[in-house]
């Protein structure tokens, strides 16, 4: 293991890091904790790319054979390390003029992830993140509750919000019933003098924006 460690190691520094297929990648993160690199295989081999690796929750990774509650809480840690990154930089400007940075904000924090998830995005009048509101749902539907919504977003003051969900399956076309909860919530936050500045539907590899489309 460690002839293999050091020869991952010689190409990540020759190569700032670029010469490392996925699943190497995998291995070097998780040396330490996991007996043999057939780990890192098995969850390529199960989650098909690095994103879904790492963006996959406890009970599934523990279902691979080899990975064990340390090599876990490694890749919940990476995972963490990357989302606090994009976050930063997405603070440094307002939302609404940093979509690319939102974007790849998104991907990282549920694009990827195997059930839909719900996000909400609470802004202050600067167009700054002030507060976050996620909720998880099953492999094609994502709860949205538009009470606690609206509720959350006047206890922390908030003049507006985007919303943005997953669609695991790879489809970033919205459904009928996508249409009809942006309408319902858009409503909502009429109502209380919250704008509703967009909703994004993410994957891995693209997205799809309400506002853009002149749905919203």
């Amino acid at each position: 293991m460690n002839n293999r460690k050091t020869e991952l190691e010689t190409r990540v520094l020759s190569s700032k890091g670029r010469a490392l297929f996925d699943h190497e990648l995998i291995e070097l993160i998780l040396y330490r904790n996991v007996e043999n690199n057939e780990v890192s295989e098995k969850l390529m081999k199960l989650f098909k790319s690095v994103g879904k690796v790492i963006n996959a929750d406890f009970h599934e990774l523990k279902s691979v054979t080899g990975m064990n509650d340390s090599a876990i809480a490694t890749i919940f840690s990476v995972r963490e390390t990357l989302q606090r990154m994009l976050k930063e930089d997405l603070n440094e400007l307002p939302v609404i003029e940093s979509q690319k940075k939102l974007i790849e904000y998104l991907k990282v924090t549920i694009a990827q992830s195997t059930v839909e998830s719900f996000l909400v995005i609470y802004l202050n009048k600067r167009s700054r993140i002030i507060d976050e509101y996620l909720q998880e749902g099953t492999i094609n539907k994502s709860p949205l509750y538009p009470r606690e919504i609206m509720k959350r977003g006047l206890l922390v003051g908030a003049t507006a919000m985007i919303i943005a969900h997953n669609h695991p399956g790879g489809n970033v076309k919205p459904s009928q019933h996508d249409i009809s909860v942006t309408k319902t919530l858009s409503l909502a936050c009429s109502s209380m003098d919250i704008e509703l500045i967009d909703h994004l539907i993410v994957t891995e590899k693209n997205y799809f924006s309400f506002l853009e489309n002149k749905i919203l």
